[in-house]
C-alpha cells in the first residue's frame, strides 16, 4: 500500500530553475561567458557539482568547482533575497490535504541540504515534511536512485510503498530504478522533459489529493504486476 510520498524540489514544490539560471549567469560575468536556458534545461535534475564541472569544462575556466559553487550560491542567494522564493501554484494546498490524509512526505533533492531548508521554511511547507534528503549527500546523483532509496530509509517505507513527485527526466528515471511509482509534473520552466517512464504525469498540483495519488499508485502496481 501507498504510505509515503516523496517530492523532489526545483521545478515541483519551487519554481527555481529560472533563479538557479540566472545565478550561473551571473557567475561567469568575469569571463563574459553565457549560456542558453535552452541548454541550461539539459541539466535540471542534476546536482550543482555536474552543472558546475559541464561549464568549467565548457568555457574552459580558471577556477576550482568549489570556488564557482560559492560565487554562484552568494548570486543565488541574492537573488532570493531581491525576490523571494517562486512557488509552484497549488503546492500548500496538496501538501495540507496529503499529510491529513496520513501520507508521510519528504523532500529528496539534488540540491544543497540548507538550500532545501532554507526554501520550505521560505514557502512555508516545512511542517509538513518528515525527512530532508541533498542529493550531495549520497554517491551516485539522479538518474541513480540513491537519493530516493535513502529518503525511504528515512522514512522507514519499502521503497514500493513510495511515490515520488518529479519534474525532471533524470528524477523520474531515478524513481524508476529505485523501484518506485511516480508522478511527472509538467513544468514548462523545467524544459522539454522527457517524462515517458513516468507512471502518469500532471500539468496542476490543484487536481491532486489523496484519491489522484491512490490512483497513480494503484496504476504502477497494475504495470508492475503485468511484467
Amino acid at each position: 500500500m501507498l504510505k509515503s510520498i516523496i517530492f523532489d524540489m526545483d521545478g515541483v514544490l519551487v519554481n527555481s530553475e529560472p533563479v538557479h539560471y540566472q545565478a550561473y549567469l551571473m557567475a561567469l560575468e568575469p569571463w563574459g561567458k553565457t549560456f542558453s536556458y535552452e541548454e541550461y534545461k539539459t541539466y535540471v535534475g542534476t546536482t550543482n557539482a555536474v552543472i558546475i564541472d559541464g561549464l568549467i569544462e565548457k568555457f574552459g575556466l580558471p577556477i576550482d568547482r568549489d570556488s564557482f559553487n560559492e560565487r554562484m550560491k552568494e548570486k543565488k542567494a541574492y537573488l532570493y533575497e531581491r525576490d523571494g522564493y517562486p512557488g509552484v501554484e497549488g503546492v500548500p494546498e496538496m501538501l495540507a490535504c496529503l499529510k491529513a490524509a496520513g501520507y508521510s512526505l519528504a523532500v529528496a533533492s539534488s540540491s544543497p541540504y540548507e538550500n532545501i531548508i532554507r526554501a520550505t521554511k521560505a514557502l512555508g511547507i516545512y511542517s509538513y515534511f518528515d525527512v530532508f534528503v541533498s542529493g550531495e549527500s549520497v554517491e551516485h546523483p539522479k538518474p541513480a536512485p540513491d537519493v530516493f532509496l535513502k529518503a525511504a530509509e528515512a522514512l522507514k517505507t519499502a521503497p514500493e510503498n513510495c511515490l515520488v513527485v518529479e519534474d525532471s527526466c533524470h528524477g523520474v528515471h531515478a524513481a524508476k530504478n529505485a523501484g518506485m511509482a511516480s508522478l511527472g509534473f509538467v513544468n514548462p520552466d523545467s524544459g522539454d522533459q522527457d517524462l515517458s517512464c513516468a507512471t502518469r504525469l500532471t500539468v496542476s498540483f490543484l487536481q491532486v489529493d489523496n484519491a489522484f495519488v491512490e490512483e497513480v499508485y494503484q496504476e504502477w502496481k497494475r504495470k508492475r504486476e503485468k511484467k
